[in-house]
């Protein structure tokens, strides 16, 4: 089948090639944009005049180690738009502003005493004042504005990141978080589901680089996967991929919790410690040499030992990730031990996670600064689509070029 387009299209695509150059180095002068996209040398200059007109991208000095004329070099600029990453969790909530860049230039956090959307949106609008303030302090330029957010939180969020599906127990379901915040914030909000952000996070700067496949298994007050397949977050139909702590155990009821903090409370109270332990204060108990602290260490391990072998057969990622209380090193070393003697005919790679404490901010900084610059660049094009500044092949025009223009166009 051709594919085929008009001329307008064709603008689009060429003046988005230079910027997705742009975006993935610090710096580029113009020969190095012309090289990486195939585009005519004047086409990449009349594209960047245009963008660096509208803000989008600025100079950024001149590269003096070329042989011939000084280039110019050009980078997307950090300032042009800002983006809010959140991480609501269980109890507090934790905001970081980004730049266009990726930057994160400012963070607050604030505990959280009420759990309904309204109290929820307000804190987070708090949070993200502060940043802004701080901000615009550290620049010396007026307030910025907020483009976008991207909120992670420990429930299901279906597919179209707003609509949060019911748990009994936990989150009532619906879109009212999403609208609380929205109209707190004043811009778009996406909701996703906490352990998803945090294998995003895995996936760019963690145990998970380079991989096409992993999944992230995180514990805290509860248990979750996040799943990475051919290189992507695999959510599921509805948004409930990952929800392994209902995987069937040997012996428990179908469509019981088997790992996750009513589980664990359970298994505590059996083994005689209070019930009313978090999975982190059971394991500090069994560093401690606790005995029936490491008797409810020992059954974790083995049931995280049986949901990883479960996820092995059916997917065969290349590396599972632990995190959280799971990546502890009592029960690291357990469910190594256990996999290698037990179901040593897979091959299962099992690492403790390489993300720091705040994986789920980080992970929603990066989906918020990939949404920020998509939105950002999309505008950028099509205002200049529509103005008629982006040419798509201006070879004759380069008697247009101001002469530090033409100078850099020649050395191509």
């Amino acid at each position: 089948m051709l594919l085929a387009g008009d001329q307008r299209l064709l603008r689009e695509i060429n003046a988005r090639a230079v910027l997705d150059v742009l975006d993935s180095h610090e710096a580029l002068g113009r020969p190095e944009i012309v090289a990486a996209t195939g585009l005519s040398k004047t086409t990449v200059a009349l594209a960047l005049r245009t963008f660096v007109g509208q803000g989008l991208v600025e100079e950024a000095g001149l590269d003096h180690e070329r042989r011939g004329p000084a280039a110019t070099l050009y980078r997307v600029d950090p300032e042009h738009g800002y983006a809010l990453a959140v991480d609501i969790g269980h109890v507090r909530v934790r905001v970081a502003l980004v730049d266009l860049v990726g930057r994160v230039r400012a963070c607050a956090e604030q505990a959280l005493s009420a759990k309904d959307p309204a109290t929820r949106g307000s804190v987070v609008a708090r949070l993200a004042a502060h940043c802004v303030t701080a901000v615009s302090q550290d620049t010396g330029t007026a307030p910025v504005a907020i483009r976008c957010a991207v909120v992670g939180l420990p429930a299901i969020v279906d597919r179209d990141h707003a609509t949060v599906r019911h748990v009994p127990g936990h989150e009532k379901g619906g879109t009212a978080l999403h609208d609380a915040l929205e109209t707190a914030l004043g811009c778009p909000v996406l909701l996703d589901n906490d352990v998803n952000l945090a294998a995003i996070a895995e996936q760019r700067t963690g145990a998970g680089q380079g991989l096409d496949s992993f999944v992230l298994i995180r514990l805290g007050i509860g248990l979750g996967a996040g799943i990475v397949m051919d290189g992507r977050l695999h959510r599921g139909a509805s948004g409930g991929a990952g929800e392994i702590g209902f995987l069937p155990q040997p012996g428990r009821p179908l469509g019981t919790e088997s790992v996750g903090a009513s589980s664990l409370a359970a298994a505590a109270k059996e083994a005689g410690l209070p019930a009313d332990l978090e999975p982190h204060q059971i394991l500090a108990l069994a560093q401690d040499g606790d005995e029936r602290a490491l008797t409810v260490v020992k059954e974790l391990a083995g049931r995280l030992a049986v949901l990883i072998a479960s996820i092995a057969l059916l997917i065969e990622p290349q590396k599972v990730v632990l995190a959280g209380v799971a990546a502890a090193d009592p029960v690291l070393r357990r469910v190594q031990r256990y996999l290698a003697e037990r179901v040593a005919i897979l091959p299962i790679v099992v690492e403790p996670s390489a993300v720091a404490a705040d994986a789920v901010l980080l992970g929603a900084a990066a989906l918020a600064r990939d949404t920020l610059r998509d939105q950002a660049f999309a505008s950028a094009v099509r205002a200049a689509a529509e103005a008629g500044d982006l040419p798509d092949d201006a070879e004759h025009l380069e008697a247009d070029l101001d002469p530090r223009e033409a100078d850099d166009a020649r050395t191509l």
